[in-house]
């Protein structure tokens, strides 16, 4: 392959040069060579001879391939001439499921963007255009574009902080986004049970398929019981299997139990479950305070710590601690500290925030 040699200082200078005028050989990468540089030339850049080139040489040398640094590097040629298409910029994996959405105005060439992204990402099983959240459990509408071995399952696993978690988008809700908040709620409860001589009681009403377990149920000295519920009758097979796998993974015995269950119910139907809560997570955004008078039962008479996500307008911060406030102490629970910080942005008026209440029992005082 033809190579223009010029010194390393120009390198980039003439690789664009080379590219502006498509003289360049795409799939090719720069050679090093010596002090200089080769830029690999395909079959229309002029002849040595032409004045173009400054008098630098031009000689034969056996090319490298470039790795693409794009997926849209894959995509057929035809399809840049046509310069008012906006590829997708941004897209989700889990596991090996690519989640992607496909603007309406390219859907005639899902199929070739979604080969290309295969050929992009070897470790990507299955290609799915994401439709959005649907129905009472927000659970993304998928459909399958294309898949490496001709399956359509979107059952996977993913790898967090050491710990493999089951999901299944297409059934159940998982963010990955989110698995530093998980983090911080370990922290959180390891501080907390300095004030014990035994290992944690904890319930996670809105679970899911139980990523924060993975954090707590696996310690084997911050929690000996943790109860699991998801409302999602879904989210069960993944959630036992998730369960069973980090019970395998404490270095001593602990109880779970695992639920399918509108969590407002819990207490009547357990009743063996009122006051036994050392920890409770409310991690239900977009209606988990209306359900606190239903879950305060569940906490500990002692100090017991409540930690829990909601989605908020941002000028309504004052309002919302207000209003938890008001639930706490409707419930006879004291604050003895409260915190709310924001997680991230959820639209332009409103955001996701995380607030954190250590509690004990007004009437056990």
């Amino acid at each position: 392959m033809r190579h223009l040699r010029v010194p390393s200082a120009k390198t980039a200078f003439w690789v664009e040069r080379c590219k502006e005028n498509n003289w360049y050989e795409l799939g090719s990468g720069v050679l090093p060579l010596g002090d200089q540089r080769g830029i690999p030339l395909n079959d229309s850049a002029p002849p040595i001879s032409d004045a173009v080139w400054d008098g630098f040489e031009i000689t034969e040398e056996v090319g490298t391939l470039r790795k693409p640094q794009h997926w849209t590097e894959h995509l057929p040629d035809i399809l840049f001439e046509n310069k008012t298409i906006q590829f997708p910029q941004s897209y989700e994996i889990q596991g090996d499921v690519l989640l992607i959405k496909i603007p309406e105005e390219i859907e005639d060439i899902e199929h070739e963007i979604a080969q290309a992204m295969l050929n992009q990402y070897p470790n990507v099983r299955i290609i799915c255009h994401d439709e959005g959240v649907d129905g009472e459990f927000r659970i993304r509408n998928l459909r399958v574009l294309d898949s490496r071995d001709g399956s359509t399952s979107t059952q996977t696993r993913v790898k967090e902080h050491g710990h493999f978690i089951h999901v299944d988008p297409a059934k159940t809700y998982f963010s990955g986004r989110l698995s530093e908040q998980r983090k911080m709620t370990h922290q959180a409860i390891v501080k907390f049970r300095e004030g014990f001589d035994r290992p944690l009681t904890v319930f996670d009403p809105y679970a899911g398929v139980g990523p924060s377990m993975a954090y707590l149920y696996t310690d084997s000295e911050l929690t000996e019981c943790v109860y699991v519920n998801d409302m999602n009758p879904d989210t069960r097979d993944l959630l036992e299997t998730n369960m069973n796998s980090f019970d395998k993974k404490r270095s001593r015995k602990g109880t779970y139990v695992v639920e399918t269950m509108d969590a407002r119910l819990m207490k009547s139907s357990r009743p063996e479950t009122t006051h036994l809560a050392d920890v409770l997570l409310v991690n239900l955004p977009h209606n988990g305070i209306e359900h606190l008078p239903e879950l305060l039962p569940l906490l500990s008479i002692d100090r017991a710590l409540l930690c829990g996500w909601s989605i908020i307008e941002n000028s309504e911060t004052e309002a919302f601690m207000d209003a938890l406030k008001t639930i706490l102490q409707k419930g006879e629970r004291e604050i003895e500290s409260n915190t709310l910080d924001i997680v991230k942005g959820f639209s332009a008026t409103k955001s996701m925030v995380r607030y954190e209440c250590i509690l004990s029992s007004i009437t056990n005082r």
